[in-house]
């Protein structure tokens, strides 16, 4: 029988460079593809994924002034849409306030990236009594006054949850994804960052914690929840799968999250071939493949271990 352990392989990435038709300036000249300032707001959430492509690219391209500015989602999308950055990095799409501001204002949805895709994912102690739980019962616990625990066998308690403050993607996220922007009414703890869930979470075995996969996926303190789902592309229900990369690659994981690059003019500039580097430069997407999420841009080859 074959057992849930699946490697993913790159089989093929293409590289746009401009190395080869552009001879590189020092950043105090005028800009080209490949030289010049630039200033990218990121979202804090991802740092520990994305910091290493961006030293990758400052590596790669010496004449380029590279200033990077990490901070909460909320805070980088504001940089966007207040004209202040040519290009931030977010683990998300546009919030409802957000789509509306852009909307009574006449502003474009901006260019962007897919970079890469993480998942939603909610974990919990060693110790605690389930593994697996159905993202409509985690929908309804959280917007509703049903009991989990009068819906899941072996459950003899009502969880509480905890994840980052409400300026966070993986809020955004839970809020647009599970909850589908449905008033919350049980408890949730938002706490700073994810370090801060995580104490909260090994302190008790009652907390469900949500966070990303590239934050839990080498961490053997907690075990990811399995989730069952009813898959609308699919047109089926999907059952509980390991929390995994192979199954988000198959849309077999019902949260999955974008990284998406942002652009605030649609030319080919700096920022442009930035986000490109970003999104379609082989070692990138292989880091991305390495952090234990899926790159967007690269072919996927599925392998599964016996």
């Amino acid at each position: 029988m074959m057992k849930n352990k699946i490697i993913l392989i790159l089989i093929a990435i293409i590289l746009i460079s401009c190395e080869d038709k552009y001879t590189q300036k020092s950043p105090d000249d005028t800009e080209t593809m490949n030289s010049g300032k630039i200033t990218v707001y990121c979202d804090k959430a991802i740092e520990s994924v994305i910091d290493t492509a961006f030293k990758m690219y400052t590596n790669d391209y010496k004449n380029v002034e590279l200033n990077v500015q990490y901070s909460n989602s909320r805070n980088v999308m504001s940089q966007l849409l207040g004209n202040k950055a040519r290009i931030i990095v977010n683990a998300r799409d546009y919030l409802h306030d957000e789509d509306s501001l852009m909307k009574a204002f006449k502003i474009k949805k901006y260019k962007r990236f897919e970079l890469a895709y993480d998942g939603l994912v909610f974990f919990v102690r060693n110790d605690f009594p389930v593994d697996t739980l159905n993202a409509n019962q985690i929908e309804a616990a959280i917007t509703s006054e049903k009991l989990l625990s009068k819906s899941t066998n072996g459950l003899n308690f009502e969880p509480i949850y905890a994840t980052v403050n409400q300026n966070s993607s993986i809020f955004a996220n839970l809020n647009s994804m599970v909850i589908k922007n449905r008033l919350i009414r049980k408890k949730i703890e938002l706490l700073e960052n994810i370090d801060e869930v995580k104490k909260q979470v090994s302190k008790n075995n009652s907390i469900i914690g949500i966070g990303y996969l590239s934050q839990l996926v080498n961490d053997k303190n907690f075990k990811m929840l399995q989730l069952g789902f009813n898959s609308d592309s699919l047109k089926k229900y999907i059952s509980p799968k390991p929390v995994h990369q192979g199954y988000i690659v198959q849309n077999l994981y019902p949260f999955k999250v974008i990284y998406y690059a942002y652009l605030q003019e649609d030319r080919q500039n700096l920022p442009f071939w930035f986000g490109t580097y970003l999104a379609k430069e082989e070692k990138v997407q292989k880091l991305f493949l390495d952090k234990g999420i899926v790159p967007a841009f690269a072919r996927i080859k599925l392998k599964y271990e016996e």
